[in-house]
């Protein structure tokens, strides 16, 4: 069995900022000094939906950092087929979330 180890912290570190980001997401942006979507647009209509998808987007980074973090650290206390199915279905669902952001901009375009 080769030895994994540097792809682990690499997975776990790539997890723990893909966390951090989607915990920190506001505050990142107005520290580079960048509005939110919601904050730009002046129609009532699209400021929900750009809150709406901001939401959205923050969920689906912890998704997604979730799987990272699942594939660095999950091998060292389970097998790497459980690992893997973990990591793979909490990635399917950020697949799913980034679907359901789509959907609700397609359907706020279409709306207008």
């Amino acid at each position: 069995m080769p030895n994994n180890h540097p792809i682990m912290i690499l997975y776990s570190f790539i997890g723990f900022l893909i966390i951090l980001a989607a915990l920190l997401n506001k505050q990142l942006l107005r520290w580079i000094g960048i509005k939110s979507m919601s904050e730009v647009f002046t129609n009532p209509k699209f400021q929900r939906s750009a809150r709406i998808t901001e939401k959205l987007a923050r969920l689906f980074l912890g998704f997604l950092g979730a799987g990272f973090l699942v594939q660095g650290v999950g091998t060292q206390f389970l097998s790497s087929e459980v690992t893997y199915t973990i990591s793979i279905t909490i990635l399917g669902l950020s697949g799913l979330i980034m679907l359901a952001m789509f959907g609700v901009v397609l359907a706020n375009w279409k709306a207008k």
